[in-house]
């Protein structure tokens, strides 16, 4: 099941794009990024952070450092580093569709995620609350609107990472409206 997002007014977004056009022209997308969420690294990622016995407390601690700067901090950094991190920047750096992409926890903790996201956790957003769907995963599509820490329009697409057929985080990547309008023509 896919769950789209009520549109919000996008910045630069030349016409309005309805709920069904954005699911037509995100499909393949779509796709992509359940295909993405499968992929061993990044399940042993979250597999690793969930096991780590993170606590709502230290989650809140590193949330509140990560938006107390706008500076690529060591932690940031290692987020984009480590070996799920590499793997999101090719998919983002190899892809002019994308804008970003990042890898949650059971919590909505990050994982991994390149750019640097905004805030450190997402547990409190749509985005992730809708795919890890109280642990029964499902596809989300968030509205088209500016992403505030890449500065571009885009779709959050968020597919839940599943291991043994068991949701455990949440895969959150986002397609420019530059992808969109193209496709579109």
């Amino acid at each position: 099941m896919i769950v789209l997002a009520t549109l919000a007014p996008a910045a630069g977004a030349q016409q309005d794009i309805g709920e069904s056009e954005l699911e037509d022209l995100l499909r393949v997308k779509i796709r992509t990024v359940q295909h993405m969420a499968l992929n061993p690294l990044l399940i042993r990622a979250v597999r690793q952070q969930n096991a780590s016995g993170l606590t709502p407390e230290e989650i809140g601690r590193r949330d509140e450092a990560w938006r107390a700067t706008k500076e690529l901090t060591p932690f940031k950094l290692s987020l984009q580093t480590s070996a799920a991190g590499g793997f999101l920047r090719a998919q983002v750096q190899r892809s002019t569709s994308f804008n970003e992409a990042f890898l949650t926890d059971n919590q909505g903790a990050n994982v991994a995620a390149f750019p640097a996201t905004s805030d450190y956790w997402q547990g409190d957003e749509d985005k992730w609350s809708n795919s890890f769907n109280g642990g029964n995963g499902r596809i989300f599509v968030g509205a088209l609107e500016l992403d505030e820490s890449t500065n571009t329009v885009a779709a959050q697409v968020s597919a839940p990472v599943l291991d043994r057929g068991k949701t455990i985080g949440v895969l959150v990547v986002g397609v420019t409206i530059n992808y969109l309008q193209t496709k579109r023509q």
